[in-house]
């Protein structure tokens, strides 16, 4: 036997037998031929011609382009790398996580990364009947997660309306770079807003409800925590107080604290109060923990008190329209104060460190107060004295 080569091929083995072996030095379309002979020496006619086609491996595959960083979750996300010579198909390969969802095997495809899709690299080869060709320089794709679901949050359960500054917290929650709050109606962030430690104001019309907090990224936003209950007491009405005799008496039941010169008097809660001194008298009513703001106030004069001695007070016109003159005369230097008090026992109005050493006057404009009677008491540190006068207009 003898092979022929038109052109392209160089015979390794194999001549003069039925099997040989080629290498071939070009790519495209080529030939072998065979020829034989018989024993007496005589050949075929022609040879056997067979046409050979010699395909080479991919070229190598170049710098593949999309996106380098996205959210896990993320869903047909694009890569594409230039036509690679000589390829018939291409072969990527991709981060845990990460599937194609089109274009598999060709230069263009979408990939879909699952939530628990990792960072890692990208590449592509060419490939073709001859096997991979050299891959494409590793593409690396950072999956950024979203953030991981909040925590429980801590803090107050329970307050007054009106309440400032009250603190709730949640865990640092992982991938997070910001929180999103939401607080009760009637409720505002003071501080700490987009942190995972807040501060909150309560105003006096706030509501019960739910604080809650979740994380949120570039990627966007993680689950929320669980709602964490306020319940949100109001403030109750001030009571209204009133003197009968010798006994003061709140307009509210239950819950009262009674004061004396703004002083707290220990054990004075019932609803009413007996004085054991002269002062100025006023209540607050709690419900729930929260307290009222302070009652009207009266001035108790509690009777055994020695009138004034050495000193006189005279008071004029009587009656009047509102504004009239106290003249007060004393042997020696005093020092007094003045109260107006009407018929509940409320002071309208009061003069401090009034001095007087021989004779002392005052004008007193209380227009327009209604018309009636009321008090003026002149007392110092342990005596008093009480003239009463009329408005009437």
């Amino acid at each position: 036997r003898r092979v022929l080569f038109r052109s392209g091929g160089t015979l390794v083995s194999g001549q003069g037998t039925n099997s040989i072996m080629v290498t071939w030095g070009s790519q495209g379309s080529q030939t072998i031929g065979v020829n034989y002979s018989n024993p007496a020496g005589c050949s075929a006619p022609a040879p056997v011609v067979l046409p050979v086609t010699v395909t080479s491996l991919p070229g190598n595959a170049g710098t593949i382009s999309g996106s380098a960083s996205v959210c896990s979750g993320a869903m047909g996300v694009a890569y594409s790398v230039a036509p690679v010579s000589g390829a018939h198909a291409y072969v990527w390969t991709l981060p845990a996580g990460v599937t194609i969802s089109s274009g598999d095997f060709t230069n263009a495809i979408t990939v879909d990364f699952a939530a628990n899709a990792v960072t890692g690299n990208i590449t592509v080869a060419g490939n073709n009947v001859c096997g991979d060709g050299v891959p494409s320089p590793a593409f690396a794709v950072t999956v950024n997660p979203y953030p991981a679901p909040a925590g429980t949050i801590t803090g107050q359960p329970s307050l007054c309306a009106g309440t400032q500054n009250v603190v709730f917290t949640v865990a640092p929650i992982a991938n997070a770079t910001g929180y999103t709050w939401t607080v009760p109606p009637g409720a505002t962030i003071a501080s700490g807003d987009n942190t995972n430690t807040i501060t909150v104001d309560f105003d006096l019309t706030a509501s019960s409800g739910n604080v809650t907090v979740y994380g949120t990224n570039s990627c966007g936003n993680g689950i929320v925590s669980p709602g964490y209950n306020v319940t949100v007491y109001a403030i109750p009405p001030a009571p209204v107080i009133t003197q009968s005799g010798d006994t003061l008496m709140s307009s509210v039941a239950t819950g009262n604290q009674w004061y004396i010169d703004g002083s707290l008097i220990p054990g004075a809660t019932g609803q009413t109060y007996m004085p054991t001194q002269t002062g100025h008298y006023t209540a607050m009513v709690s419900v729930n923990g929260c307290n009222s703001v302070p009652s009207n106030e009266i001035y108790f004069v509690l009777s055994g008190i020695k009138p004034l001695h050495g000193a006189s007070i005279s008071v004029y016109p009587i009656p009047n329209d509102g504004q009239f003159i106290i003249e007060v005369s004393s042997a020696r230097e005093q020092t007094f104060t003045v109260f107006v008090i009407n018929k509940l026992g409320v002071t309208i109005f009061h003069l401090n460190d009034l001095i007087v050493n021989g004779t002392a006057k005052r004008t007193i404009d209380l227009r327009p107060l209604p018309d009636g009677i009321y008090s003026i008491v002149l007392m110092n540190s342990a005596q008093y004295m009480v003239k009463e006068i009329v408005i009437e207009k």
